[in-house]
């Protein structure tokens, strides 16, 4: 793992261990506030189109992990393995981030945040087939019941304007699988690396990957950005993405990681109560079972409480691919 010393002032001053009260608050904030990423994201798409948003959205946050990590720590890396975590970041950082945003903009801000949750549904699904782990019952029955939350999601029996399309919520599940392989991908390297070192040379990756779409794009469209646009891309690139992360990664110090991965369940919770305060939806009786059912199959699908067993870096690494 990278040193202290190799590190910028903040990254130092990570190294602190806080107390767990204050990371105990500082989590409960953070999904809260990451849980609002996917509404903010709905309103950012009348500035910006998916790709460019997605892609400022990496640079900036690139930019500052760099700032973080310094030139020196990330010279220090083998090269190849600098190829294999940017190209992990194609999948897990750009693709998931344009697909979040091309997704959201054909579906309600309430179901793009649940479908955004499932990335644990496709590790459990994944593991068995890339890392050759043994797929449990419990994993397999949280799958099988989150899917029919999902189906009760954006069933016909939803109003339109609530289940979105179906290619859209096909898009935003696309981002989930996205999150799953670049977790499941990339569980090697994110043993052998901090987890700062590692999502922010992934980040780099993504951010670079994702600028040729959003020249295709702007090639294609005019770009009008309203005031609330920049503020929102602002909070999308540096509270949700890279200061989030910073607390994220600060909070796992003190926190068992059993107590933290279970806080992560909050961000649908949140996501839902901000589309409806913001953006005027209305879930429906069947719309909040199927929410329920999702949310347990997510549960079970990452094991319940094999969260305690969790390697933190693991988690920090999910963990920056799945805040909305």
């Amino acid at each position: 793992m990278a040193q202290p010393a190799q590190l910028g002032r903040i990254g130092v001053r990570l190294e602190a261990v806080p107390s767990p009260g204050w990371a105990l608050l500082s989590l409960i904030l953070l999904n809260l506030m990451w849980g609002g990423s996917l509404p903010a994201t709905k309103v950012a798409l009348d500035s910006f189109g998916p790709f460019t948003l997605a892609a400022a959205r990496l640079l900036l946050a690139s930019a500052l992990f760099v700032i973080v990590l310094r030139q020196t720590a990330l010279r220090r890396l083998p090269p190849r393995d600098v190829v294999r975590m940017a190209g992990l970041g194609v999948i897990g950082c750009a693709g998931v981030q344009a697909l979040q945003a091309l997704g959201t903009g054909q579906t309600s801000a309430a179901t793009a945040t649940v479908l955004a949750s499932t990335s644990p549904l496709w590790i459990a699904l994944l593991a068995p087939v890339f890392l050759r782990e043994p797929m449990r019952p419990w994993p397999l029955i949280g799958v099988l019941l989150a899917l029919l939350g999902v189906g009760a999601i954006t069933g016909l029996d939803e109003p339109g304007a609530l289940a979105g399309s179906l290619p859209g919520n096909i898009v935003v599940m696309l981002s989930s699988v996205a999150a799953a392989l670049y977790t499941v991908l990339g569980k090697g390297l994110a043993r052998r690396y901090s987890p700062l070192m590692f999502c922010g040379v992934s980040c780099l990756g993504g951010a670079l990957a994702s600028v040729p779409l959003a020249f295709w794009e702007l090639s294609s469209s005019t770009l009008r950005p309203t005031i609330l646009g920049w503020a929102l891309l602002a909070y999308l690139a540096i509270l949700v993405t890279f200061v989030g992360f910073i607390i994220w990664f600060w909070g796992l110090r003190a926190l068992p990681a059993a107590q933290a991965g279970a806080l992560m369940f909050l961000q649908p919770l949140s996501g839902l109560i901000l589309a409806v305060l913001i953006l005027g939806d209305r879930p429906t009786p069947g719309f909040l079972v199927g929410c329920g059912l999702v949310l347990a199959g997510v549960y079970l699908a990452a094991g319940g409480g094999r969260w305690r067993r969790a390697s933190p870096v693991v988690l920090a690494s999910l963990v920056l691919v799945v805040q909305r």
